[in-house]
């Protein structure tokens, strides 16, 4: 696959209505830290969707999975969490996330399977 300008439009497109939405939901939530694991689990379950739910056309998995949920995550959030976190509450946190994010993403491709 080479890059047309295309492929990057729907990057770009998907990143900033990602990053727009992100910023909408931690905006919303009452915590950084509720904020970033919400928009997290979302954007495993956008991605997670598309790859098992879906036959996605290479055009849908860039602009949903490349641009929207990768604007929409955010591991720099994460980790700004974690360095000001506890070291429990911190590791608790991280654990969390690592462990709801493979959940939906078992949950996704079994029920893709069946």
């Amino acid at each position: 696959m080479g890059i047309t300008l295309l492929s990057i439009l729907l990057v770009a497109i998907g990143g900033i209505a990602g990053s727009l939405l992100r910023w909408q939901f931690i905006e919303a939530l009452p915590t950084l830290s509720i904020g970033v694991f919400v928009v997290n689990q979302l954007g495993v379950l956008v991605a997670g969707f598309v790859a098992y739910r879906m036959t996605p056309t290479l055009n849908q998995r860039l602009f949903w999975v490349t641009g929207f949920a990768g604007g929409f995550t955010t591991l720099s959030s994460l980790a700004f969490i974690l360095h000001e976190s506890s070291p429990i509450r911190g590791f608790g946190y991280a654990l969390a996330s690592v462990l709801v994010s493979l959940l939906i993403l078992n949950f996704l491709r079994d029920k893709a399977k069946s």
